[in-house]
């Protein structure tokens, strides 16, 4: 499966650290560096991509726009 990186802006220290923990209990590759200013992170995990988008609900979907 195709993965891709996915960024996370604008942070807080607390807020890094636990999406980091959260990603890396999950097995998933995360970089953690300083944003522009520096009170902020920024996260990037590697995500698997999907091939398709998931399908929308027939109940969702309007009339007027078939």
């Amino acid at each position: 499966m195709k993965k891709s990186w996915f960024t996370h802006h604008g942070l807080t220290t607390s807020e890094a650290n636990e999406l980091v923990e959260r990603y890396q209990s999950n097995g998933i590759t995360v970089e953690k560096s300083l944003d522009v200013d520096p009170r902020l992170w920024i996260v990037n995990a590697l995500l698997p991509q999907q091939k398709f988008a998931p399908k929308t609900q027939q109940s969702m979907r309007s009339r007027l726009w078939r």
